[in-house]
Protein backbone atom coordinates (compact mmCIF):
# COMPACT_ATOMS: atom_id res chain seq x y z
CA UNK A 1 0.00 0.00 0.00
CA UNK A 2 2.87 2.39 0.82
CA UNK A 3 4.21 2.00 -2.69
CA UNK A 4 1.01 3.59 -4.05
CA UNK A 5 0.60 6.38 -1.47
CA UNK A 6 3.96 8.07 -2.05
CA UNK A 7 3.53 8.41 -5.85
CA UNK A 8 -0.03 9.64 -5.31
CA UNK A 9 1.07 12.45 -2.96
CA UNK A 10 3.95 13.31 -5.25
CA UNK A 11 1.51 13.58 -8.16
CA UNK A 12 -0.88 15.78 -6.13
CA UNK A 13 2.00 18.04 -5.09
CA UNK A 14 3.29 18.42 -8.64
CA UNK A 15 -0.13 19.12 -10.10
CA UNK A 16 -1.30 21.31 -7.21
CA UNK A 17 1.70 23.63 -6.93
CA UNK A 18 1.23 25.33 -10.32
CA UNK A 19 -2.46 25.73 -9.52
CA UNK A 20 -1.65 27.40 -6.19
CA UNK A 21 0.91 29.65 -7.90
CA UNK A 22 -1.60 30.54 -10.62
CA UNK A 23 -4.24 31.32 -8.00
CA UNK A 24 -1.77 33.55 -6.15
CA UNK A 25 -0.89 35.35 -9.36
CA UNK A 26 -4.61 35.73 -10.22
CA UNK A 27 -5.28 37.17 -6.77
CA UNK A 28 -2.44 39.67 -7.19
CA UNK A 29 -3.58 40.56 -10.72
CA UNK A 30 -7.14 41.11 -9.43
CA UNK A 31 -5.81 43.33 -6.63
CA UNK A 32 -3.74 45.39 -9.10
CA UNK A 33 -6.77 45.65 -11.41
CA UNK A 34 -8.95 46.93 -8.58
CA UNK A 35 -6.27 49.43 -7.51
CA UNK A 36 -6.03 50.83 -11.06
CA UNK A 37 -9.83 51.17 -11.29
CA UNK A 38 -10.01 52.86 -7.88
CA UNK A 39 -7.21 55.24 -8.84
CA UNK A 40 -8.94 56.43 -12.00
CA UNK A 41 -12.62 56.04 -11.15
CA UNK A 42 -12.79 57.20 -7.52
CA UNK A 43 -14.53 60.47 -8.54
CA UNK A 44 -16.89 58.99 -11.14
CA UNK A 45 -20.59 58.64 -10.41
CA UNK A 46 -22.20 55.19 -10.37
CA UNK A 47 -24.88 54.30 -12.90
CA UNK A 48 -28.44 54.11 -11.62
CA UNK A 49 -31.78 53.68 -13.38
CA UNK A 50 -30.19 52.79 -16.72
CA UNK A 51 -28.63 56.23 -17.04
CA UNK A 52 -26.22 56.26 -19.99
CA UNK A 53 -22.73 55.47 -18.79
CA UNK A 54 -19.62 56.87 -20.40
CA UNK A 55 -17.03 54.47 -18.99
CA UNK A 56 -16.15 51.15 -20.59
CA UNK A 57 -13.42 48.63 -19.95
CA UNK A 58 -11.47 46.95 -22.75
CA UNK A 59 -11.83 43.25 -21.94
CA UNK A 60 -8.50 42.15 -23.38
CA UNK A 61 -5.33 42.60 -21.38
CA UNK A 62 -3.21 44.49 -23.86
CA UNK A 63 0.28 43.08 -24.30
CA UNK A 64 3.13 45.10 -22.77
CA UNK A 65 5.21 46.81 -25.46
CA UNK A 66 8.39 48.81 -25.97
CA UNK A 67 6.81 51.93 -24.48
CA UNK A 68 7.52 50.38 -21.08
CA UNK A 69 11.21 50.50 -21.95
CA UNK A 70 10.90 54.28 -22.38
CA UNK A 71 9.48 54.50 -18.86
CA UNK A 72 12.50 52.64 -17.53
CA UNK A 73 14.72 55.57 -18.49
CA UNK A 74 13.08 57.83 -15.90
CA UNK A 75 12.23 55.22 -13.27
CA UNK A 76 14.55 54.12 -10.54
CA UNK A 77 13.99 50.37 -10.87
CA UNK A 78 16.29 47.49 -9.91
CA UNK A 79 18.37 46.13 -12.79
CA UNK A 80 16.94 42.62 -12.48
CA UNK A 81 13.38 44.02 -12.76
CA UNK A 82 14.43 45.82 -15.95
CA UNK A 83 15.62 42.48 -17.33
CA UNK A 84 12.33 40.83 -16.37
CA UNK A 85 10.39 43.59 -18.16
CA UNK A 86 12.43 43.16 -21.35
CA UNK A 87 11.92 39.39 -21.21
CA UNK A 88 8.16 39.78 -20.69
CA UNK A 89 7.86 42.16 -23.65
CA UNK A 90 9.79 39.79 -25.91
CA UNK A 91 7.89 36.69 -24.76
CA UNK A 92 4.93 35.64 -26.92
CA UNK A 93 2.01 34.24 -25.05
CA UNK A 94 -1.70 33.66 -25.02
CA UNK A 95 -3.91 36.72 -24.87
CA UNK A 96 -5.58 37.14 -21.48
CA UNK A 97 -8.59 39.20 -20.55
CA UNK A 98 -10.00 41.10 -17.57
CA UNK A 99 -13.35 39.28 -17.47
CA UNK A 100 -12.47 37.23 -14.36
CA UNK A 101 -11.13 40.25 -12.46
CA UNK A 102 -14.12 42.38 -13.52
CA UNK A 103 -16.54 39.73 -12.26
CA UNK A 104 -14.62 39.55 -8.97
CA UNK A 105 -15.45 43.18 -8.16
CA UNK A 106 -18.02 42.99 -5.36
CA UNK A 107 -21.49 44.38 -6.07
CA UNK A 108 -21.70 45.86 -2.56
CA UNK A 109 -18.23 47.44 -2.59
CA UNK A 110 -18.26 50.91 -0.93
CA UNK A 111 -16.43 52.39 -3.93
CA UNK A 112 -19.16 51.03 -6.27
CA UNK A 113 -16.61 50.25 -9.00
CA UNK A 114 -18.84 47.74 -10.74
CA UNK A 115 -21.58 50.35 -11.03
CA UNK A 116 -19.21 52.99 -12.43
CA UNK A 117 -18.14 50.94 -15.44
CA UNK A 118 -20.81 50.24 -18.00
CA UNK A 119 -19.35 46.96 -19.22
CA UNK A 120 -16.35 45.06 -20.44
CA UNK A 121 -16.27 45.39 -24.26
CA UNK A 122 -14.13 44.84 -27.33
CA UNK A 123 -12.78 47.78 -29.32
CA UNK A 124 -15.28 47.08 -32.10
CA UNK A 125 -18.21 47.10 -29.66
CA UNK A 126 -17.00 50.36 -28.09
CA UNK A 127 -16.76 52.02 -31.52
CA UNK A 128 -20.21 50.73 -32.41
CA UNK A 129 -21.66 52.26 -29.21
CA UNK A 130 -19.84 55.55 -29.78
CA UNK A 131 -21.02 55.76 -33.40
CA UNK A 132 -24.59 54.90 -32.46
CA UNK A 133 -24.75 57.61 -29.79
CA UNK A 134 -22.96 60.16 -31.98
CA UNK A 135 -21.11 61.45 -28.93
CA UNK A 136 -17.41 61.78 -28.31
CA UNK A 137 -17.47 61.58 -24.51
CA UNK A 138 -17.34 57.82 -23.96
CA UNK A 139 -14.06 56.47 -22.61
CA UNK A 140 -12.57 53.03 -23.07
CA UNK A 141 -10.05 52.09 -20.39
CA UNK A 142 -7.30 49.84 -21.76
CA UNK A 143 -5.03 48.16 -19.19
CA UNK A 144 -2.01 46.09 -20.16
CA UNK A 145 -1.14 42.77 -18.67
CA UNK A 146 0.72 43.59 -15.44
CA UNK A 147 4.45 42.88 -15.23
CA UNK A 148 5.25 41.75 -11.70
CA UNK A 149 8.69 42.03 -10.23
CA UNK A 150 9.67 38.54 -9.10
CA UNK A 151 9.81 39.78 -5.50
CA UNK A 152 6.06 40.55 -5.78
CA UNK A 153 6.27 44.03 -4.28
CA UNK A 154 6.36 46.07 -7.50
CA UNK A 155 4.38 45.93 -10.74
CA UNK A 156 4.22 47.98 -13.95
CA UNK A 157 0.95 48.51 -15.82
CA UNK A 158 0.26 50.71 -18.83
CA UNK A 159 -3.12 52.44 -18.87
CA UNK A 160 -4.71 54.17 -21.87
CA UNK A 161 -8.01 56.02 -22.11
CA UNK A 162 -9.30 55.80 -25.68
CA UNK A 163 -12.03 58.17 -26.80
CA UNK A 164 -11.47 58.76 -30.49
CA UNK A 165 -8.67 59.22 -32.96
CA UNK A 166 -7.85 62.62 -31.43
CA UNK A 167 -8.65 62.56 -27.72
CA UNK A 168 -6.69 59.96 -25.81
CA UNK A 169 -4.49 59.84 -22.74
CA UNK A 170 -2.44 57.40 -20.77
CA UNK A 171 0.41 56.66 -18.41
CA UNK A 172 2.52 53.84 -17.12
CA UNK A 173 1.77 53.12 -13.48
CA UNK A 174 4.35 51.84 -11.05
CA UNK A 175 2.51 50.15 -8.20
CA UNK A 176 4.02 48.96 -4.94
CA UNK A 177 2.58 46.63 -2.35
CA UNK A 178 2.63 47.93 1.20
CA UNK A 179 1.00 46.21 4.16
CA UNK A 180 -0.85 43.81 1.87
CA UNK A 181 -2.33 46.48 -0.45
CA UNK A 182 -1.27 47.81 -3.85
CA UNK A 183 -0.74 51.57 -4.25
CA UNK A 184 0.15 53.71 -7.25
CA UNK A 185 3.57 55.07 -6.33
CA UNK A 186 4.56 56.74 -9.61
CA UNK A 187 3.11 57.82 -12.94
CA UNK A 188 5.64 57.41 -15.73
CA UNK A 189 5.41 58.78 -19.29
CA UNK A 190 2.06 60.53 -18.88
CA UNK A 191 0.67 61.74 -22.20
CA UNK A 192 -2.49 63.06 -23.83
CA UNK A 193 -3.59 64.08 -27.33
Amino acid sequence: MKQYITPFFLFVALVGMPMVAAYGQNAETAAVFKTVLNYYYKNEKPVYKNRGQLLYLYCTQAKPNEELLEALKTANLPQDFRKEIKQKIAMPGATKDWTYEFKQLPDKDPSLLKKKINSCVSLEKFQEIRNRLQLNNQRLLIITEPIFYSKQNTVLVKVVFYRSIEHNSGAILLLEKTEGNWYVSQLLNEWST
